[in-house]
């Protein structure tokens, strides 16, 4: 939900996140929330659909809400970190 232009109140979380502790690993999960809510930075990104509506999201577009959040924090965060530190997160969390 965070990549809709209606949920201001996480992306200043996560603007938050970046000032107070940006050396820091990130203390962040990603998911997506399937089968319903696409990314919408998805669409921006893949010119072949845009002005379309697909049908259905999956864990493969969990990448689009990892570029986002790296775009909302600022130049302190690039996507893969975001990946790589919510992978981390989610093995300590989930055992996975």
């Amino acid at each position: 939900m965070i990549t809709y232009a209606t949920n201001t109140y996480t992306s200043t979380v996560i603007r938050d996140m970046a000032a107070a502790e940006p050396d820091k690993p990130l203390r962040i999960l990603l998911e997506t929330d399937a089968p319903y809510m696409v990314p919408a930075n998805l669409y921006e990104s893949i010119p072949e659909i845009k002005g379309k509506k697909l049908p259905v999201c999956h864990t493969a577009m969990i990448p689009w809400t990892a570029a986002f959040v790296a775009d909302v924090a600022g130049e302190r965060w690039d996507a893969d970190k975001v990946m790589v530190d919510a992978r981390e997160n989610a093995r300590k969390m989930y055992g996975v």
